[in-house]
Parts: structure tokens; C-alpha cells; sequence
């Protein structure tokens, strides 16, 4: 599994990357390229939201900014604004890995964003076991 370096200080903060045969696509950096202009400061404050994480790790982030979605499978979303970006955590150093952004228009988390995000956790966690994971600084 591919996973793409979004920021790294005292811990690692990566997105998961789609193969699709010789393509790759990474939903995360997707959803910052598509965000409409009225959108771009809650985009900003979820990249800061990001750098934090790096830098501190998610304890002491408010509910108002990071909260549980499924507690089963311990998926997390980052809030600003009406944006959403779901997560989960990793190993070691690798304490987030974001599998993709949402516009939230309702107060209900949909199942299938949470049923996506529970996807990319178990396919990361069949490739950790097996040690295939690669963290990528950029796509090529």
C-alpha cells in the first residue's frame, strides 16, 4: 500500500494513495484540488488543523475539531467549517492517515463515507502486518 507524506515533524501524517494499473490518485490531495472558493478557509484551517497533528499529535484537539465517526473501527474525522476529513490512526510515528474529504451538509455522518474510510483502515492493516507499506513524498 501507498500512502502519500502530507506533513512530517515529530510525527507523520500521510494520505492514502489509489493504484488504478499505472495511475495513481491520492482522494485526499483530490479533495484540497477541488474545493470551490467559498470553501478555501475552512480548507486552510483543515491544513493547519494537519500541521498541529504533526507537530503535537491529536490529544488536546477539541470535539469541536476531531471526533470519533465509528467506534468500532476507531475512524475519526478533522471538522472545519463544513469540511471533513476522515482518518485513522497508524503505527509508531505514523499517527494519521487520511483516506479522504467530505462537504458535510447534515448533521449525520454518511455510512458510506464511513464504510470508505473502514475500507482503506483494513487494507492498511493487511499491509502493515505484511510490511508493505511506502510512504511517498510526492506523486509521481
Amino acid at each position: 500500500m501507498k500512502l502519500l507524506a502530507i506533513s512530517q515533524a515529530h510525527y507523520k501524517v500521510a494520505a492514502v494513495v489509489d493504484e488504478q494499473g499505472d495511475k495513481l490518485t491520492c482522494p485526499v490531495y483530490e479533495f484540497f484540488e477541488s474545493i470551490e472558493k467559498h470553501y478555501q478557509g475552512s480548507a486552510d484551517g483543515l491544513l493547519a488543523l494537519i500541521e498541529r497533528i504533526a507537530n503535537n499529535g491529536t490529544q488536546g484537539l477539541s470535539s469541536k475539531l476531531c471526533h470519533l465517526v465509528d467506534e468500532e473501527n476507531k475512524i475519526y474525522e478533522l471538522i472545519k467549517g463544513d469540511l471533513r476529513l476522515f482518518f485513522f490512526k497508524g503505527h509508531c510515528d505514523l499517527i494519521v492517515i487520511a483516506t479522504h474529504g467530505i462537504i458535510k451538509k447534515t448533521q449525520h455522518t454518511k455510512t458510506s463515507d464511513k464504510n470508505r474510510a473502514i475500507s482503506y483502515k483494513k487494507h492498511y492493516q493487511k499491509e502493515h502486518d505484511k510490511k508493505c507499506i511506502q510512504i511517498l513524498g510526492e506523486l509521481p
